[in-house]
């Protein structure tokens, strides 16, 4: 068993590799950004690709970046729709607690502001979570759900993380992430009240029900890494109240497998997402 001090640094690992990589690439050719006004946000996105749509969200405190390893693959056959949530990575804050619901709903404005009804969603842990909230909310809007990492309680998390993020302040993210995150933002100031709006939302949501969850009608991929920090018998119960879903473990991956695997990763996505 790794102590605390090797748990955190498993938690936080795949997030702040994100902002180094990113701080690392900065001045390189990228594709334009854009921004859409929504629900009081001036949210960044970016576009890539043709085919149909995908919507693509990036996991808690980190940014679109997270999917530099999927979108080579998936511009081939898909538009790709790669924003960043709201206190996140190029997209400001708004007044209030950050929940799932409000993020999720922040996706469907955006989508609204694009013209379009309908989408595949792709979450990696956060958001898998936003996915999963978009999916019970706007059943209309999601025909294919994909996530990895993602939870439906805060006890999903292994007990280890749980502690950790129990005693957890915007310091314990490291000079790293408040540098990376400081850099990209339109707020560097809010860094230390985004940080924690975010450990906050950890440590009390989302909190769904099997019959939550039931009302899902997407087509589900629920992934997780053989050594993710979400539980595994809690992803399995996430599968299993989601009708018709499907269940993916990573072999030998953590909660980072989208990063750690994409030629694993990538393949099973662009399949499921055919059928």
């Amino acid at each position: 068993m790794l102590d605390p001090a090797r748990r955190a640094l498993a938690f936080l690992l795949p997030i702040v590799l994100v902002f180094v990589s990113a701080t690392a690439a900065r001045g390189a050719a990228t594709p334009a950004g854009h921004y859409a006004d929504v629900n009081g946000l001036r949210m960044y996105y970016e576009l890539h690709g043709s085919g149909p749509p995908l919507l693509l969200i990036h996991g808690g405190a980190g940014n679109g970046m997270q999917f530099e390893h999927q979108v080579p693959d998936f511009e081939k056959t898909h538009t790709l729709i790669v924003p960043d949530c709201r206190a996140q990575g190029r997209t400001n804050d708004r007044p209030g607690p950050l929940t799932y619901h409000g993020m999720a709903e922040d996706m469907i404005a955006l989508l609204d502001a694009l013209h379009l009804k309908r989408v595949d969603v792709m979450g990696w842990s956060d958001g898998g979570n936003i996915g999963l909230d978009m999916a019970m909310h706007h059943p209309d809007r999601v025909s294919h759900l994909v996530t990895f990492g993602a939870n439906f309680r805060p006890d999903g998390v292994s007990p280890q993380d749980m502690a950790w993020n129990a005693s957890a302040t915007a310091d314990s993210f490291g000079p790293g992430m408040r540098e990376g995150w400081t850099k990209l933002n339109p707020q560097p100031e809010h860094y230390a009240e985004a940080m924690d709006k975010i450990l906050v939302m950890w440590r009390t949501l989302p909190r769904w029900t099997a019959a939550d969850l039931g009302r899902i009608r997407a087509k589900c991929l629920i992934c997780a890494g053989e050594h993710d920090l979400i539980r595994r018998e809690h992803t399995d119960a996430l599968a299993r109240a989601i009708p018709h879903a499907e269940e993916w473990i990573v072999p030998g991956a953590s909660h980072g497998a989208m990063i750690e695997r994409p030629d694993l990763v990538n393949p099973k996505v662009l399949a499921f997402l055919k059928r």
